[in-house]
């Protein structure tokens, strides 16, 4: 278990969403981590984050993406979470839609690669058919909390 690490907070949690954009995504994600005091400068990390989606894209199939960005204005790790109502395609040349959407955000200074950590621990939960099912189901930012604190269990 990672020591004193709680990546998933109520705060960072947004249900029903009638997103439809990967860009109207990461700016929710990004300006409410800035608002809740997990990030200092938002563009700094949102350019992290569209740097790594370059690379390839974090739309990772069975409707979740996972993008993630390294920055040294992350103030302590995070993981985000967006449900959207209906599903849209991540990137224009995806072969499938997301729905559920997790952003995790590191500092630079990333000591024992904990975004790797985070990522194997979400997918390990995600590849449960019944857990995403429970996500999709939430109706409230409390049902999706507790649903996901048992990550912050398990790291």
């Amino acid at each position: 278990m990672l020591q004193d690490v709680q990546p998933i907070c109520e705060d960072m949690i947004f249900i029903n969403t009638s997103l439809t954009r990967k860009s109207e995504a990461l700016d929710t994600l990004v300006n409410q981590a800035l608002k809740v005091g997990l990030i200092s400068d938002s563009k700094e990390f949102l350019e992290a984050v569209y740097k790594r989606e370059e690379e390839a894209s974090t739309a990772v199939g069975f409707n979740v993406a996972i993008p993630h960005g390294k920055a040294k204005t992350v103030k302590k790790p995070f993981i985000g979470f967006i449900q959207v109502k209906d599903s849209f395609y991540w990137n224009e040349d995806d072969a499938e839609s997301v729905q559920l959407i997790f952003l995790i955000g590191v500092p630079s200074k990333n000591e024992g690669n904990i975004h790797l950590k985070f990522i194997s621990q979400l997918s390990r939960k995600l590849i449960n058919n019944d857990f995403r099912k429970s996500l999709l189901k939430a109706t409230s930012k409390k049902e999706a909390f507790k649903l996901l604190s048992e990550i912050n269990k398990e790291l």
